[in-house]
């Protein structure tokens, strides 16, 4: 989110919804209630989108952890769905309830969406992003699982469609799944790190100063 505060204390900012992308907002003040000042995007706010919500469990190292379901638009909750986990990248992100073009992509195609915040994510604390040091894939993945397990007792979903897919560090997440876990029905891995010693050889991360010479 984008925010600007003004001399007097007024607030203006970008902000969208589950059913809403990112439109302009406006505060007098940090108590006010924020109005909506633009309509960029009435045409994809009008179609029939489906509903995002927080879900929680409590993860296999202690840690309370999260996510966010997003349904097809026409969601029944006593009929079996193919589920599709999306996996942030970062790992310093998170996803939240607000507007995502690829999980309303897929919702629309009849698939549940499922966002895990693994450990190395920015909304839960310092402790739970802390965890993630020295312990890149394992962890992560064991959160990833306990996530899934909790979706799964909500009883919707098809056990034999379970796709993943996620990019940059999402991507990484899911090779490191699909070679610990064989619970897949489909991946896709966007712009993954797959070899650590090609990482750390051709990455530009590593170069020093650049004006030493």
């Amino acid at each position: 989110m984008d925010a600007f505060v003004g001399t007097k204390g007024d607030i203006a900012f970008t902000g969208s919804t589950p059913t809403q992308p990112s439109e302009l907002y406006y505060m007098s003040s940090a108590s006010d209630k924020p109005r909506r000042l633009t309509d960029f995007n009435h045409e994809i706010a009008s179609l029939a989108l489906g509903k995002a919500e927080r879900i929680g469990w409590k993860g296999p190292d202690g840690f309370q952890e999260d996510g966010v379901l997003f349904y097809p638009p026409d969601f029944q909750k006593d009929r079996k769905y193919p589920l599709v986990l999306i996996i942030h990248g970062g790992p310093t992100a998170s996803t939240t309830t607000q507007f995502n073009f690829l999980s309303q992509l897929m919702v629309t195609h009849g698939y549940v969406v499922f966002s895990p915040n693994y450990r190395g994510s920015d909304s839960l604390g310092n402790a739970y992003q802390r965890a993630i040091w020295n312990d890149a894939g394992d962890g992560p993945g064991r959160d990833v699982i306990a996530g899934i397990d909790a979706v799964k007792k909500l009883g919707f979903v098809d056990e034999n469609k379970i796709g993943v897919t996620g990019w940059s560090y999402g991507g990484y997440m899911t090779s490191w799944l699909i070679g610990h876990y064989q619970i897949w029905k489909a991946a896709m891995a966007g712009a993954p790190v797959t070899d650590l010693y090609d990482e750390y050889n051709l990455s530009d991360g590593n170069v020093g100063d650049p004006l030493r010479v």
